[in-house]
């Protein structure tokens, strides 16, 4: 198990949850819908292992109740439930692994409440009845649950407690009169009780640190993708950039030494110095336009990759023939909007389902992107919005975000042919 926290690791922290998130007391769904797929595995995960520290106290008061003095089943109970909380504080500072600092007083009052239990178990009476001995009860149940998440933080002591408990549970049963077959019996059934439970509980942390890393990978693999992308468009200008510098560089020289030997010829190298430099900054562009097109089939496939990596579910209703049936500038329109409307999605809202939809109406297309957020802050047009929907009225088109009913609906239209397009703009349509 790994206990590097996520900063060590290097890892970014995760999305925090924003808003007005009711606590998880006043509003449990509203609380759970806050958390994303790692936060939910980290929950279920520890209050399942929580909860094996409140399964002693409730079966000790089942088994020791009435079976002898007044202060018995009291003060059994309260130990146990003391041995509890110290087993809660242990596997919370396992479970959040940068709590390394609560990990000793944790042990320690693990080990001084078992301790504590044993030495009174010791004290009750037995009537030589292993089955039904208080005293046996009380070793058992002591043993068994919660000193096992000593093996969530410590690797190799962990292995202890089930040599341990066995020892225990032997010693109980050796001091109730029980034969030497049956005392041999109940310490391998308890070690392979304990043994059992603890591979359980470090097999849980263990499931949970692999959750946690490959949630910081899906982060890491978007970065690579980003980091990818610049140095493919590093290549390109390098590519395209450097042969003409040098050129230029070396024209330029001679151009120098024609001027200082007063030859007619400089003139013409300088012209051509001129030329080479604007033909390189006519490919600059070129490289740059290529890599700022937007394409609407990547842009709708990214959509679904990019809500998936953030724990959205995505559903696309893409129309039969839609993006076919639109024209490049179209395409390119609505293409930027997907763009703007995913990041959006991703960066500011607490979104768990969002649907994308295209289609084309009576000429014009349609997208409609859908996001479930249950914020109550209005939609508060940014520069990318602003930008996007100068970019679509520019093409006749429009670009709409409102909120209804627990959801931000954001459409944008353009003109799906050619010629509505450049009729809508405003544009001349050559034939």
């Amino acid at each position: 198990m790994s206990t590097d926290t996520r900063e060590e690791r290097g890892a970014p922290p995760r999305r925090p949850v924003t808003g007005r998130v009711p606590p998880w007391w006043r509003s449990p769904r509203a609380w759970w819908d806050s958390l994303d797929q790692v936060q939910r595995v980290e929950v279920y995960t520890a209050q399942v292992l929580y909860w094996l520290g409140a399964v002693a106290p409730l079966l000790l008061l089942v088994l020791t109740r009435g079976t002898g003095p007044a202060w018995q089943t009291p003060l059994v109970v309260g130990l146990s439930a003391a041995q509890g909380v110290a087993a809660f504080v242990v596997l919370r500072a396992g479970l959040e692994l940068h709590w390394r600092a609560q990990r000793r007083p944790g042990l320690v009052a693990l080990g001084a409440s078992t301790a504590a239990l044993l030495v009174v178990a010791a004290l009750i009476g037995g009537d030589g009845d292993l089955a039904a001995s208080p005293r046996q009860a009380v070793v058992v149940y002591s043993v068994l649950f919660s000193p096992a998440a000593v093996a969530v933080v410590h690797r190799r002591a962990g292995w202890l407690v089930p040599v341990g408990a066995a020892l225990a549970v032997g010693s109980s049963a050796a001091l109730s009169g029980a034969g030497a077959l049956v005392v041999l019996t109940t310490a391998v059934i308890t070690l392979g009780g304990s043994a059992f439970i603890v591979m359980t509980l470090r097999l849980s942390v263990w499931l949970l640190d692999v959750v946690r890393q490959l949630a910081d990978a899906q982060g890491d693999r978007a970065r690579l993708a980003v980091a990818e992308e610049r140095l493919r468009f590093a290549r390109d200008l390098h590519d395209v950039v450097g042969r003409d510098l040098s050129a230029i560089a070396l024209k330029s020289e001679v151009v120098a030494r024609l001027a200082e030997r007063g030859r007619p010829e400089a003139a013409a190298e300088a012209l051509a110095v001129r030329e080479l430099a604007q033909a390189s900054l006519a490919e600059v562009r070129a490289v740059v336009r290529g890599h700022r097109r937007a394409d609407l089939e990547v842009e709708l496939a990214g959509a679904r990759s990019l809500l998936g990596s953030a724990g959205v579910a995505c559903e696309l209703r893409v129309e039969p023939g839609a993006v076919a049936a639109l024209a490049p500038p179209a395409q390119e329109a609505l293409a930027w909007a997907v763009r703007e409307a995913v990041t959006n999605v991703v960066r500011h809202a607490r979104a768990r389902h969002c649907t994308v939809s295209l289609s084309v109406v009576e000429g014009t297309a349609v997208l409609v992107v859908r996001n479930d957020d249950d914020g109550e802050h209005p939609v508060r047009p940014g520069a990318g919005l602003t930008g996007l929907r100068e970019r679509l009225e520019a093409r006749g088109g429009s670009l709409e975000v409102r909120r209804e009913r627990g959801r931000v609906v954001l459409t944008a239209t353009v003109a799906a042919d050619r010629a509505e397009l450049g009729r809508d703009a405003g544009l001349e349509v050559p034939a």
